[in-house]
């Protein structure tokens, strides 16, 4: 097998999009690449909409509010809202000003209004800064453009409506959703090698947990 054929996971500086409707394994799966980052190398922040379980369940994740963005190294969890978009967006910008940050957005069709840019500016701008973006979304639509176009790996679950296989193979090979796979499989597609994969599932819950834990430094108690 050729190093162009070969399966790698994305880099530092790459951003990745996953997709698929309810119930295929999306958030599980994003959790499982988060796992397999270095995340004693540079602080990871997750925008969390949903209260998440699996996410939340991390007992060295720390919580935080929407002035903090930690320098430190580990792993920081912001609650939001779809009625919080200024101080959303006013965060974001603030994780932009920096270099080597890690984000993790679980439900990006609630961001802030496109017009307003920063995560758009985090996903065009963040390869230079290295800044990383891993952005799930049940639809290819009602996202920002960019968190598509901006990929360097697409992880594509199955999705309900056809039209969006037409606009998610806009990015991905003509085709490509068309293919069936088994359930909680995906279809991983590298653009820059022009090549895709069917994935198995990931990990169970519980691993992937103690796999990101287990990365972590234990949290301060501050008396």
């Amino acid at each position: 097998m050729s190093a162009e054929d070969k399966f790698e996971l994305p880099r530092d500086d790459e951003h990745t999009f996953i997709v698929g409707r309810n119930g295929t394994g999306k958030t599980q799966a994003g959790a499982w690449l988060l796992s397999t980052t270095n995340l004693q190398a540079k602080p990871w922040y997750i925008l969390d909409y949903k209260g998440e379980a699996l996410l939340n369940s991390i007992p060295r994740i720390r919580q935080i509010d929407f002035n903090e963005t930690p320098s430190q190294p580990g792993l920081y969890i912001l609650k939001s809202r779809p009625d919080l978009e200024d101080d959303t967006e006013a965060w974001l910008w603030r994780i932009w000003e920096n270099d080597d940050r890690g984000l993790f957005i679980d439900e990006g069709y609630m961001l802030p209004e496109i017009r307003k840019g920063a995560f758009s500016a985090l996903l065009t701008q963040g390869r230079a800064k290295r800044n990383t973006v891993i952005t799930l979304s049940q639809r290819p639509v009602r996202v920002d453009r960019t968190a598509i176009s901006e990929a360097s790996h697409v992880v594509a679950f199955d999705l309900n409506d056809q039209r969006d296989h037409k606009s998610l193979e806009e990015v991905i090979p003509k085709g490509l959703m068309s293919i069936q796979v088994p359930k909680f499989h995906s279809r991983w597609y590298s653009v820059k090698k022009d090549k895709f994969w069917i994935m198995r599932p990931v990990p169970d819950a519980d691993e992937i947990v103690e796999a990101i834990n287990d990365k972590l430094p234990p949290l301060k108690r501050w008396l």
